[in-house]
C-alpha cells in the first residue's frame, strides 16, 4: 500500500488515526516522507518523561491521562507520534497509544507508530502474563505494518 493512499484514506476516515506497527524502528522513513506535507513528529516517551519530573510518583497514574490530553490539544493538525512504548508502563496505568489518542483523532490527523503484532483487528503489545501486556482493538482505524507500506 502506498503511503500517499493511506494518508488520503485516513483523512476520510471517521477516526483520522493511522496505526503503524513498526518493530524494526524504521519510522524515520515515514517522517522524512511526510514532513514536506506539513506533518510534524513527536516523541511520546520524551514528552512523558519530561512531564513525570513534575508529578509526585503516587499521583502519576491519576494525572497522566489529563496531562496527555492537554498536551495533545496543543499539537498541530498533522502529527506523527512515535516511541509510544512508555504508555504501556504499569506505573502509568498501562495506557496504550490507541486508547490515549483515538477520540482526539476526530479533530486532527494522527499517525501513531507503535511496537506490537497485528492479529486481524487487534494489535498486541508484549506477551500475555507480563505487566506491560496490552491488546488493542483497531477495527475502526486503518492499521498496517511498516513493512507493507511503499514510500
Amino acid at each position: 500500500m502506498k503511503l500517499e493512499t493511506l494518508v488520503e484514506q485516513n483523512r476520510n476516515n471517521h477516526y483520522k488515526m493511522l496505526v503503524i506497527v513498526d518493530n524494526a524502528r524504521q519510522y524515520e522513513k515515514l517522517i522524512e516522507a511526510l514532513h514536506p506535507q506539513g506533518w510534524q513528529a513527536f516523541n511520546v516517551t520524551d514528552y512523558i518523561l519530561e512531564m513525570l519530573e513534575h508529578i509526585p510518583k503516587k499521583e502519576r497514574r491519576l494525572r497522566i491521562g489529563r496531562i496527555i490530553k492537554e498536551w495533545f490539544r496543543e499539537l498541530p493538525d498533522k502529527v506523527i507520534l512515535c516511541d509510544t512504548n512508555i504508555l504501556y508502563s504499569p506505573e502509568l496505568g498501562r495506557l496504550n497509544p490507541v486508547g490515549a489518542f483515538k477520540y482526539r483523532s476526530r479533530e486532527k490527523e494522527i499517525i501513531v507508530i507503535m511496537n506490537g503484532q497485528i492479529y486481524g483487528e487487534k494489535v498486541r503489545y508484549s506477551q500475555p502474563g507480563r505487566d506491560d501486556y496490552n491488546e488493542m482493538d483497531v477495527s475502526e482505524l486503518l492499521h498496517y505494518r511498516i513493512e507493507d507500506i511503499e514510500f
